[in-house]
């Protein structure tokens, strides 16, 4: 054996002790596990930081329901502050916004990258036909299945409304392009009569504050345990301004 080798033999043993000693159980963070920019890894678990992010803000309203004067903007910041209140003390939160203020969704992406270990919740409110009622949840990578399977099970659990698309594998700019694990809530339809009503209740809002705020604990302490097989890898290209679905 080469005297070279044997000199540097102690330091390539305790590397190959600190390597082996990695947890398999998810993504702990880039000090651990390195980032990966398309979320090819196992789910998120020990993570100390939850991006709250409110979606839309300021000249973007996002949906105005006519039929019950709810505007999304204004729920969506409701509802994060609803969350973080829930999440403070189990966890560090972080808003990209806190008022009524326009926020760039690739600046959202920016300020998500900032905290790699942790994971990014955007929250939304949908529109479509009256018929269509109910919370999805939507997700891109990998790493953020499991988290998307448990808000989404907790918000069902939580509403009596069923008739929606619910766990939805779909590339948008804050599914698929922030460096951490990540998901989109829509919170359920301001265009089903029925569903709006409480939708505006404070109360209903707080409801759903805590269905999501247990999802991200029992993330958090579980990682993928319980959640099924993850789904295969898809390589795909960021998503950008101009896409059909953004």
């Amino acid at each position: 054996m080469p005297h070279y080798f044997i000199r540097f033999l102690p330091l390539i043993m305790v590397a190959m002790i600190l390597v082996s000693c990695e947890s398999p159980q998810g993504y702990m963070g880039p000090a651990s596990r390195g980032l990966d920019a398309l979320g090819h890894r196992p789910g998120p678990i020990g993570f100390s930081t939850v991006v709250v992010d409110a979606g839309h803000g300021g000249k973007d309203s996002g949906e105005n329901a006519r039929r019950t004067g709810l505007v999304e903007k204004t729920l969506a910041l409701d509802m994060a502050r609803r969350l973080k209140s829930e999440l403070n003390g189990s966890f560090r939160v972080v808003m990209t916004r806190d008022s009524d203020t326009f926020v760039d969704l690739d600046q959202r992406v920016r300020e998500a990258n900032r905290y790699g270990n942790g994971v990014l919740v955007s929250l939304h409110f949908n529109a479509s036909s009256s018929r269509i009622a109910g919370p999805e949840t939507y997700y891109w990578r990998v790493d953020s299945y499991s988290l998307a399977k448990r808000v989404q099970r907790n918000l069902m659990a939580s509403t009596d409304y069923h008739n929606s698309r619910g766990l939805v594998r779909r590339r948008l700019r804050l599914t698929r392009n922030p460096s951490i694990p990540s998901i989109l809530v829509e919170c359920g339809y301001l265009t089903s009569p029925k569903e709006a009503k409480n939708i505006a209740d404070a109360s209903y809002r707080s409801k759903l504050a805590r269905a999501i705020a247990s999802a991200i604990r029992e993330q958090a302490a579980y990682g993928d345990s319980g959640m099924g097989p993850l789904p295969a890898p898809i390589n795909a290209p960021l998503s950008k301004h101009g896409d059909a679905r953004q």
